[in-house]
This record gives C-alpha cells, sequence and structure tokens, in this order.
C-alpha cells in the first residue's frame, strides 16, 4: 500500500513539474521531485499517527554552582541595593595574611578545591595600566616576596595559575577569602590579574582596589628579583628591580638548587 501511495504521489508531482517546465522534465531533477514526494508522504503519515501539533515540555532549570552572574549582572547595570544575604562579601578588605612557600600544603588543602574567578585588565586605573615590574616592586614593598614564582615550579610546588608566570601571591582575605595576584606575561606585561572564589565575583574590583591600591599609592618600590620564562620565546630571564632601575636580562636556564635569584644588579 505504501508503494502505491508513493508511486501515485511521485507522478503527481512529475505531472506538475511537467506542467510547470512546459512538459518537460530534465533528467537531474528527477531525484528532487522523488526527494520531495518521499518527504511529504512521510511527513503525512507522521501527521495522521501523531497529530499537527507537538505537545510542549515544561522547563527545566539548569544547575549552576552559585547565582552570583545575576549580582554582577544587576550591578553592570547600575542596581547597587543587592540582597545582603546573597552577598556575604562586598570586596571590602579588613584584614589580609600573605601565605608563604612554606605554608603552601595549608592552603591547597583548605582553597584546592575553589572554583577561581578572575579579573584583568578590564579597566583604566593604575593597576590596569601600569608596567607589571613596577607593580612588582610596589607588591615586595607593601605584601613581601611572593608566595609562588618559577623557582617553586620547577621544584614540583602546585600553582594556581598555569605555573608559568613570574609571580603569584596567595592571600586570605579577612580570615576566610582567598585571594590571589599574579602575573599573566611577566616584565613584558601591563597590570595584573585578581582571582579569587567565584561566589565573590560580583566584588572582584572592589576586592582589588581595597587590597592593593594602598599597595601603589602608598609604597616606594622595592627591590627584587625572579625568573621568569617566556614560552614563546623559549628563553629565561632574570627580571627585577635593583632600587634604581627596573631591568630583564637574558640568561641560561638557572639552577633550581640553588632557589630564588637574590636580587640581582645588571
Amino acid at each position: 500500500m505504501y508503494r502505491i501511495s508513493l508511486i501515485g504521489l511521485i507522478m503527481f508531482f512529475y505531472a506538475s513539474k511537467i506542467d510547470a517546465q512546459s512538459r518537460r522534465i530534465s533528467w537531474d531533477q528527477l531525484g528532487m521531485v522523488y526527494a520531495d514526494a518521499v518527504f511529504k508522504l512521510t511527513y503525512q503519515a507522521y501527521i495522521e499517527r501523531y497529530g499537527e501539533k507537538v505537545p510542549h515540555l515544561t522547563a527545566s532549570p539548569v544547575a549552576t554552582e552559585s547565582d552570583t552572574l545575576i549580582d554582577l549582572g544587576r550591578k553592570g547595570l547600575g542596581h547597587t541595593n543587592l540582597n545582603a544575604s546573597n552577598q556575604p562579601f562586598d570586596g571590602k578588605v579588613k584584614s589580609w595574611k600573605l601565605v608563604s612557600v612554606e605554608d603552601s600544603s595549608w592552603w591547597h588543602s583548605k582553597y584546592g578545591d575553589t572554583h577561581w574567578a578572575y579579573l584583568g585588565g578590564n579597566f583604566l586605573t593604575l593597576l590596569d595600566t601600569m608596567a607589571t615590574p613596577i607593580i612588582r616592586g610596589h607588591l615586595q614593598a607593601y605584601l613581601g616576596s611572593p608566595s609562588y614564582t618559577a623557582i617553586e615550579s620547577h621544584k614540583g610546588y602546585s600553582a594556581i595559575g598555569d605555573g608559568m608566570g613570574q609571580f603569584e601571591y596567595w592571600i586570605v582575605v579577612n580570615d576566610s577569602i582567598p585571594a590571589i595576584v599574579m602575573d599573566v606575561l611577566g616584565p613584558f606585561d601591563r597590570g595584573i590579574i585578581v582571582a579569587t572564589d567565584h561566589r565573590y565575583r560580583s566584588s572582584m574590583f572592589m576586592l582589588r582596589q581595597s587590597l592593593l591600591v594602598k599597595a601603589i599609592q602608598q609604597t616606594v618600590p622595592k627591590s627584587y628579583a625572579d625568573y621568569y620564562y617566556n614560552q614563546v620565546t623559549k628563553q629565561w630571564y632574570i627580571t627585577g628591580f635593583d632600587g634604581d632601575e627596573y631591568y630583564i636580562r637574558q640568561i641560561d636556564p638557572p639552577d633550581f638548587e640553588f632557589g630564588r635569584p637574590v636580587e640581582s644588579v645588571p
């Protein structure tokens, strides 16, 4: 029965094509006529069996780890009266503690499962436009030596970033909130990256300003030296500040057994 109906339907469309083209049809159009006929026959059979309307499905909520994107969007639109219960941390830093290399195991055990949110140079403040080596000098004066450098990477310590940056500062804010300050392209970049728990992403700009503006405005850069490896050029550098000038020098791969470099005058 299906074959008879299909043949009849094909003959109907074939006749229509002939009439539309002065009763002629080219050989390469036969496949299209056949495909149209099969589609319409199949569609008609579906309609007869299931009807023309498909019942709608109820919406299923998509599980998310937090709703802080809602607060972030509202803040971006100028809404400032956010529900305090949904915003336990407003970004204001009342206290901070720098995590040392020796405390890295404690840091990873407590914050190793954190889902990090990152804030880069998205604005036009000093922290976005200042050369990273200068920011690093201010951080040395304000925070001290970094929690993580290229030396720790090659000694097997775990990084929070990709492990190939110049420095990472691991900080606990207000006794419980993890924050990280890190570079992206070492001495060849501007600005820094700040990261914190994704639940506080809508307060990240305030966190960055509250934590680091003093580091820029109220300190004099302090001398430091870091190793940096550029993955593009496959070249090692020693970079730092000697108290008078910032410098970047190409070097051979360092001996990591000697630890971090001391402040070095080029």
